[in-house]
């Protein structure tokens, strides 16, 4: 895992550090930047999980012809090692080498043959040819920006804040697209639900064993954990990590009493795993508010918030020797665990759980990747692995809404997959709201509580792009601007503030949902 910037069309020797500095904070293992020829940089700032000491970047073909930075986990490599090892010399051990033997042999059409979690930037020094391509769920993040002379590549937009020239173009690379020498294109299209697959929980335990300890592939000497929210999605994938390695250590965050740190106590207990709690200080978290909106490069309160808790347990993971952890993220999406999916005919309930897998790259992905790469430290997300998500979502919807006295019970084939690895009231447990569960509300009642009337209908008729809908949430856009400026001009509250799929509901002040997908109480 790590950060990656290309600049393509120059080789300013100034400017890639300058870009790389922006982003050093996602790997504090090496930090490398390389001219190639006359028109490309490429720059790397790595957290080196597989082949630590062999894996530096950027990667080169044996001609060195082929340049690569890469951000990700190919877990299929060793697979596709074997299959190219007669014709393409490698040198490495490194999972990302196997992209420039895929490039190499199938040219922009190598992404399709990857399975697992990757944005990266090929350059041919020969052809000057290009290709800056993402993931098909876009668990990595890959922005572009395009000036009148060149094409600028970064993990995080911030790198590009430097640049001193014109930005023609610039947004985020969609997942499972790609840009091939100055065009963009797709190379991964979702295909719509059909509801084919046969019901089976065997079939989701299976994939789901198979999916995690895929995950697993690190090191021998790399500290692997879990980010364990006491819900059932983080308790399913705390309970398969143990399973593989009895010395996972899970790590939660939260306040003193609060259920869910009861219920994540009592999973680790069962699994006889080390537990470490972070507990929520109110001023430790209103302080930390800036860091989380630059990281996070959001001003959406539920990125912002939930970004704010998943970097304390970031911070928490790697101060305990941890450098990968497992999470739940991707579950609600496959598995129908947000309130917007209840009460919808089988049509509207498949529309509405492909929009929100399609936008999981703004808003769970987004979130995930940022906070933790705050702290250098790499999540990977089990649930989204392409066989499950590809069985899961072709699911029949009544198998995913079941009823249990009388009531709607979320992600019912996911649970009776698993009711032998947790204790029965984790297993069907319901699911709790962040605002409420986290303790977080009084950090929000402290900001708004220092803001006068005026000063916010001011900020709202000076900023409408922003569409704040709420103090707390101008408080939040304010940061923003003091950092990236009118870098989005009028599109900043669709790039940087929106939170796709569920805005409406976040606009509706009757209710609250959190990127996790609960029902809250109105907070005002």
């Amino acid at each position: 895992m790590c950060g990656i910037i290309a600049c393509i069309g120059v080789a300013d020797p100034l400017l890639g550090p300058r870009m790389l500095d922006a982003i050093g904070h996602r790997g504090e293992d090496e930090r490398r930047i390389e001219r190639i020829g006359e028109q490309c940089l490429l720059g790397i700032s790595r957290l080196s999980i597989v082949d630590a000491r062999g894996g530096s970047q950027p990667l080169h073909d044996p001609a060195r012809r082929l340049h690569l930075v890469c951000n990700g986990e190919i877990y299929n490599h060793r697979s596709l090692r074997d299959d190219l090892s007669h014709e393409f010399d490698f040198s490495s051990d490194s999972d990302s080498e196997v992209i420039l033997a895929l490039f190499r042999k199938y040219g922009a059409a190598c992404a399709g043959f990857l399975d697992g979690m990757f944005a990266f930037v090929v350059y041919d020094e020969l052809t000057g040819d290009f290709l800056a391509c993402r993931d098909r769920y876009g668990i990595k993040p890959l922005y572009y920006a395009r000036t009148r002379r060149a094409w600028y590549f970064a993990s995080e937009a911030k790198a590009f804040a430097v640049l001193d020239e014109d930005i023609e173009a610039f947004d985020l690379i969609e997942p499972g697209a790609q840009v091939v020498c100055s065009t963009l294109q797709r190379w991964h299209e979702r295909a719509a639900p059909r509801a084919k697959s046969v019901p089976s929980a065997a079939m989701v335990r299976a994939l789901l064993e198979a999916s995690v300890e895929k995950h697993l592939m690190v090191d021998q000497h790399i500290g692997v954990g879990t980010f364990l929210s006491g819900g059932i999605d983080s308790s399913i994938v705390t309970a398969l990590c143990a399973k593989y390695r009895p010395e996972t250590t899970a790590f939660t965050v939260g306040v003193p009493g609060s259920p869910d740190i009861a219920a994540a106590q009592r999973v680790c207990e069962h699994l006889a795993i080390p537990h470490v709690i972070r507990w929520l200080e109110l001023d430790e978290a209103r302080a930390l508010l800036p860091d989380a909106v630059r990281h996070t490069e959001s001003f959406n309160p539920a990125l912002v918030l939930e970004g704010l808790m998943t970097m304390l347990l970031a911070k928490a993971a790697r101060e305990a020797g941890v450098k990968v952890v497992l999470c739940g993220e991707g579950a609600d999406e496959i598995f129908a665990g947000y309130g917007v999916f209840l009460n919808k005919s089988p049509d509207a309930f498949g529309r509405c759980m492909r929009l929100a897998l399609d936008n999981i790259h703004n808003t769970e992905c987004l979130r995930l990747d940022r906070a933790t790469m705050a702290y250098s430290l790499e999540a990977r997300v089990p649930f989204l692995d392409p066989a499950l998500v590809e069985y899961v979502t072709n699911l029949p919807m009544a198998s995913l809404l079941g009823t249990s006295a009388g009531q709607v019970v979320e992600k019912m084939i996911l649970r009776q997959s698993c009711e032998d690895l947790l204790p029965g009231e984790i297993v069907w447990r319901s699911k709790m709201g962040f605002y409420h569960a986290s303790g977080i509300l009084p950090v929000i009642q402290a900001v708004e509580d220092e803001i006068p009337d005026q000063d916010f209908e001011a900020c709202r008729q000076a900023y409408p792009a922003a569409r704040l809908r709420d103090k707390f949430s101008m408080f939040l856009f304010m940061h923003w601007q003091a950092l990236f400026g009118a870098f989005a001009g009028e599109h900043a509250f669709e790039k940087f503030g929106a939170y796709p799929v569920l805005q409406e509901v976040f606009d509706n002040r009757e209710a609250m949902f959190s990127g996790t997908g609960e029902t809250e109480p109105a907070l005002a």
